[in-house]
């Protein structure tokens, strides 16, 4: 296998204070890609191809101070993805499926939003800002088919609140109301059928287990509307407790689906993947946070002039997707709960630190369809770093990265018995990085 590819990023951004009640302030983003490859799948099958992905952003918002107690802000935010790639699939030389081999395939994504919103000050307790939002997306898709295109737009009231329970202190209770769009992935646009590589004769029928795959240009973004609520605490020293819930209601769950299809590329029925808006979904979850000197929080342990500061979360989900039955009806790859723990210590006497991390998910079970689901086997992830400033404009720091690798493995199983399995055999990594600020 052998591949080129290109990557060209660029950020600007603009501020300007109009006067002493008014700010401007504009974005602009984008980003370009490109790759060629050539590979051998097995020593009969050849892949060529290449691909074209471009990306650009553009926001501005203005903001104007109305007496004391408002702010009043107002602004846009455009964005467009494309992406345009053809391929070549042969087998012995002869194109594996002569309809859609060396064809181009395009998809395109504008989404556009406006919002206007106001923060109040409502009291030296409460403040809220209460908004409008419109938000509309549009998706392309072009290639092996007719053009497809679909529109969606959405108009909510953004509603968030404060309340702090001392006016000169820190502690304070958030809730927010939202109402947000997620549009689908470029490359679940493209209807380009991908053949399952142990079922290459086209003549005979493939299994559930070893589906082909296929995009879906007729994908609609997914809605979600979300309730949110968190308590947050400071301690004298900075130390921070919080403890936030949620609540999501998703439209037009995304979700890959295999089922036994007729289709154009072959002779006989063959189990097909795609990716189509499969139900209605929701998903509440907590999560719980804290982070500050050792000293603080275990004053029996430590000193409080230990530079060790620690910090750990805990989080818990549930979620349902309505057209699924339970047990584990729930959404991709949303554990039931992860929880992590971690340091960092700066030497006195030296300008080094070193810090650890350890983040662990058990092992679940997703079902994905009435006939489909996946087991994920549990995940541990153990980091460590050291950082040495030699000056203010100069720092090295050395990284090593998943410790202890444990390895992991993901089963998918179908009613029918058939299954197949992928394991992962976990690795470590290595990163040393040199900082010079001119």
């Amino acid at each position: 296998f052998q591949g080129r590819w290109q990557n060209l990023n660029g950020n600007l951004q603009w501020n300007r204070r109009v006067s002493d009640t008014q700010r401007v302030e504009l974005k602009l983003g984008g980003r370009a890609s490109k790759g060629r490859f050539d590979g051998l799948t097995t020593t009969q099958r050849r892949t060529v191809g290449d691909n074209r992905d471009r990306n650009l952003t553009q926001s501005g918002k203005y903001g104007r101070f109305i007496g004391e107690a408002h702010t009043l802000s107002a602004g846009w935010e455009l964005e467009w993805r494309r992406r345009d790639e053809t391929r070549t699939i042969t087998e012995n030389g002869v194109p594996q499926l002569p309809e859609f081999e060396g064809q181009p395939f395009g998809a395109r994504i504008a989404r556009q939003a406006l919002y206007l919103q106001d923060e109040w000050e409502l009291s030296p307790q409460w403040s809220t800002y209460l908004g409008l939002r419109s938000e509309r997306i549009e998706t392309r898709s072009q290639g092996g088919a007719e053009p497809a295109r679909n529109l969606s737009r959405v108009t909510t009231p953004l509603v968030h609140l404060t309340y702090k329970l001392d006016p000169k202190g820190r502690d304070l209770v958030r809730a927010s109301l939202t109402r947000s769009y997620k549009a689908p992935e470029l490359n679940a646009l493209l209807a380009r059928p991908g053949i399952n590589g142990l079922f290459t004769d086209t003549t005979r029928p493939n299994t559930e287990a070893a589906p082909d795959r296929r995009g879906n240009p007729g994908l609609k973004p997914e809605l979600a509307t979300g309730l949110d609520i968190a308590f947050e605490r400071y301690l004298a020293g900075g130390a921070m407790f919080s403890i936030g819930g949620f609540h999501r209601s998703v439209d037009d769950l995304v979700r890959s689906v295999t089922t036994l299809q007729t289709v154009s590329w072959a002779s006989v029925p063959r189990y097909v993947s795609t990716p189509v808006n499969f139900s209605k979904a929701r998903s509440t979850g907590l999560e719980l946070e804290l982070k500050g000197r050792a000293g603080e929080w275990l004053p029996g342990v430590f000193d409080a002039r230990t530079a060790l500061n620690l910090r750990a979360s805990l989080n818990w989900y549930r979620s349902r997707v309505a057209a699924v039955d339970g047990p584990d009806n729930r959404l991709d790859n949303q554990q039931p709960w992860s929880g992590n723990l971690g340091f960092d210590y700066r030497f006195g006497a030296l300008p080094l630190s070193v810090g650890a991390s350890l983040a662990y998910t058990p092992g679940y079970v997703t079902r994905q369809t009435q006939v489909q689901s996946l087991a994920q086997t549990r995940s541990r992830a153990l980091d460590a770093f050291a950082l040495w400033n030699f000056s203010r404009s100069m720092s090295l720091r050395v990284s090593a990265n998943n410790i202890a690798p444990l390895d992991t493995a993901s089963r998918t199983f179908f009613e029918s018995g058939e299954s197949t399995r992928t394991e992962r055999e976990g690795r470590t990594f290595y990163g040393a990085n040199l900082e010079i600020k001119l």
